[in-house]
């Protein structure tokens, strides 16, 4: 790790932290959880989920690698489904509808990050994603969502960095604008924290071997889906989905550049709301309440080889 002088460009990453994950594919299953609905007519409804099915798949790779300038690319793709309970017995429009759909998120990333001659640097983080119940490529610009996020960060030593930001994106689902903070610390070869919020806080235990990797984390997930599924209506609806997570994480290397990860906990509902729009004053169809639900999932994935980082 290069220490942050004024004649060497900063890097903003701390000892301690793990390889960058280049390939990622993750299953998860949310099960047995109740959701109670009301429709901007006054009617209610509520119904039990079995369970809710996710799958992620996740790529990222260098594109450009420079003193004075990095830049990576990253393709993501996840897709879920919720499964209720009888349901063939269900008497409402929304949860007909969502009943075995499959729900796809389709995005772009790209990753720049400018050092400077000094312990300052710039991050900007550009995605546009495809996000809806769409099947096939005949798309409207309604599935087309956009988020961006520029930080200034300072590198004060080796083992703690920080940034200050902004970012433009849907992760409370709708569309919004708020601040966005990073702090990493490495306070021993064993202990260290990683966040970016709102996102994501997490702290770090590591062997030192660097060949197991145990997290308690609380992150912040959210995104906007464009549907078409009722037949009555021409123009689409919009869900808006955000929730948090509290997990134990546990990675561990099989070999080298393979590792795998298992995560368990809860999460809890912020929003699921389905909105005539996207915009932050969008008038809600329906008002959705999710009981909180335990998570788990595995995951397998890939970092660069040891001989590569030498």
């Amino acid at each position: 790790m290069i220490n942050c002088m004024d004649s060497t460009f900063c890097i903003p990453g701390v000892d301690g932290l793990p390889r960058t994950k280049g390939l990622v594919i993750t299953r998860e299953l949310i099960k047995d959880y109740g959701i109670n609905s009301k429709v901007n007519n006054g009617q209610t409804a509520n119904a039990e989920i079995r369970r809710n099915r996710r799958w992620t798949f996740k790529l990222r790779a260098p594109l450009l690698l420079k003193d004075n300038i990095k830049i990576a690319g990253g393709l993501k793709y996840f897709v879920e489904e919720h499964n209720f309970e009888n349901p063939e017995t269900l008497d409402n429009d929304f949860y007909n509808n969502l009943e075995d759909r499959p729900l796809r998120s389709l995005r772009a990333d790209i990753f720049i990050m400018k050092p400077t001659r000094g312990n300052k640097y710039f991050i900007l983080r550009i995605s546009g994603a495809l996000n809806g119940d769409f099947e096939g490529i005949d798309l409207g610009s309604d599935y087309f969502k956009f988020s961006i996020a520029p930080l200034i960060g300072w590198k004060k030593s080796n083992y703690l960095s920080y940034a200050f930001g902004i970012a433009y994106s849907e992760i409370f689902g709708r569309r919004s604008i708020y601040p966005v903070v990073s702090y990493n610390q490495t306070f021993s070869p064993h202990w260290g924290v990683e966040s970016i919020l709102p996102a994501e806080l997490k702290f770090r235990y590591n062997s030192l071997d660097k060949k197991n990797f145990l997290y308690l984390k609380a992150e912040l997930n959210g995104s906007n889906y464009t549907l078409n599924f009722f037949e009555n209506r021409d123009e689409p609806v919009f869900l808006e989905k955000s929730e948090i997570r509290f997990l134990f994480t546990w990675e561990r290397e099989i070999y080298d550049f393979l590792w795998f990860g298992i995560e368990a906990g809860f999460r809890t509902n912020i929003n699921f709301d389905l909105s005539e729009n996207a915009q932050i004053n969008a008038e809600t169809l329906v008002n959705n309440q999710l009981n909180e639900a335990v998570v788990g999932n595995i995951s397998l994935f890939i970092v660069p080889p040891r001989k590569f980082l030498k």
